[in-house]
């Protein structure tokens, strides 16, 4: 065989037309590739804009700045009652663009509420941490940061459904490095306080909101006449709200509650947990968030009897990618973040050693947890959600030892629990390939119904 004339490679030939190939016939790789580019962005951004960040603002600072992130996302959690996620479901977009009004309003409500709540609460808020009055006048605007990352969360749902992931992977990044940017930039000028870190926060939400909501043109314009109710979607989807609700809130409130809980020591140590916690979260994002999303559209099209095989293979390959960068993370963490930071971070890097095993856990699990939600297994996912929030907070709220030590006995126990998490993510897997849906059942009836009539057609032109 010749070479093609001028010394060119043929097409497809070579690496790079390995990788297209390989790309070309596998949708779900591409797209998870799509998202973790900008994940990688978005999460190398802030690292390196951390490094001036975390000399110009104090650990207290951050402590403060922690607080305030932990009570927005716990409303965040709940802010759309579940409905941004249905939005996947639907397969006409006229019901889908009813959901994402549905999800919207709600959403509006609940930030009204949340800044309602934080008024009335700000002379106990102050109380607590010690007449800390900047803090408790920031929490009154915990509904603004509740409505721009709510409904920053319900537009990164529509474009997964229209499987632009593009579009969602320049929106995390400029997301992230904006917020890291603004925070930077109000630093240098002189606010160096909590103000700073919470203008600069809002600066990257604000800018990440109105850049999906310009672009998604289709969902401004106005529904069809016979398109549904939102009355009639919020009753036909009311699981979500009524079984992944709960679920949403239990999570919200174990991840947050680990967050006040360790700010209950001090708002310092808060600042240096927080600091472990988020340095974590690169290599961890790298992997689940990128996964988990693409995951999440291909289990809704599944057929029974592909779902079990797909959990498996997407368990194991995340498994396989996490565990010699998470290993290296466990070995060098104590000394990199004083090296990387300054020495007054020293306890970041234990923090960030006791958490290495529970966090590699959550890149296996975190993808296939949405088995539970196509499968229509919400009430084990509820279940297994109340233990997982039950034992670390019980943990951090009755533990006779040091933080530290505390926060050793928590890695151990939550990788653990995310074992058996794994456990019951296949056997739900398996529960659909065996039970499945009306839905699916009725679609596998009526094709195999067509394939019979064409099957009589080809023998009677016999």
């Amino acid at each position: 065989m010749t070479a093609p004339a001028g010394g060119a490679e043929a097409p497809g030939r070579g690496p790079v037309g390995w990788v297209r190939a390989t790309l070309a016939s596998s949708p779900v790789l591409r797209h998870s590739l799509t998202l973790m580019s900008g994940t990688v962005i978005a999460q190398a951004g802030s690292m390196l804009l951390s490094i001036p960040l975390r000399r110009i603002f104090t650990d207290a600072d951050y402590g403060r700045i922690g607080v305030f992130s932990s009570i927005a996302s716990l409303v965040v959690a709940i802010a759309s009652l579940r409905f941004d996620m249905t939005m996947m479901l639907p397969e006409s977009d006229t019901d889908a663009r009813v959901l994402k009004r549905l999800a919207t309003r709600s959403i509006i409500v609940m930030s009204a509420l949340a800044s309602l709540v934080a008024v009335l609460a700000r002379p106990w808020v102050a109380a607590h941490y010690d007449g800390d009055w900047v803090l408790a006048d920031l929490l009154c605007l915990v509904g603004l940061s509740v409505f721009l990352l709510a409904e920053v969360n319900v537009l990164q749902y529509w474009y997964n459904r229209k499987s632009d992931y593009k579009r969602i992977a320049v929106n995390r990044a400029q997301q992230s490095v904006g917020s890291s940017a603004g925070q930077l930039g109000v630093g240098l000028v002189g606010l160096t306080n909590v103000v700073g870190l919470f203008l600069g926060m809002i600066a990257g939400q604000l800018y990440a909101w109105a850049n999906l909501g310009l672009r998604a043109k289709d969902l401004r314009e106005p529904l069809p006449e016979d398109a549904p109710s939102i009355r009639s979607m919020a009753y036909r989807y009311r699981k979500m709200p009524l079984l992944n609700g709960p679920n949403a809130i239990v999570d919200a409130i174990r991840t947050n509650g680990i967050t006040l809980l360790v700010g209950e020591a001090s708002l310092k140590s808060l600042g240096q947990f927080n600091l472990a916690w988020t340095m974590l979260q690169v290599p961890m994002s790298l992997i689940q968030s990128a996964i988990s999303q693409v995951f999440f559209q291909k289990l809704t099209t599944l057929r029974p009897g592909e779902m079990e095989p797909l959990v498996k293979w997407v368990a194991k390959r995340a498994f396989l990618a996490g565990i010699i960068p998470f290993a290296l993370i466990y070995l060098v963490s104590p000394w990199i973040f004083p090296f990387v930071f300054g020495e007054q971070y020293v306890a970041s890097g234990d923090f960030a050693r006791a958490l290495t095993p529970w966090l590699f856990m959550t890149i296996v699990t975190s993808p296939i947890s949405t088995t539970f939600i196509v499968a229509e297994r919400q009430q084990v996912m509820l279940a297994f959600a109340c233990v997982y929030c039950a034992v670390p907070l019980s943990i951090l709220a009755f533990s006779p030892w040091p933080l530290l030590t505390t926060i050793d006995v928590l890695g151990g126990a939550m990788t653990a629990l995310l074992l058996i998490n794994t456990g019951l993510a296949i056997r739900a897997a398996r529960y659909f390939d065996r039970h499945p849906p009306a839905d699916k059942a009725e679609a596998l009836a009526a094709e195999a119904v067509e394939a019979e009539a064409e099957r009589e057609i080809d023998e009677a032109e016999e």
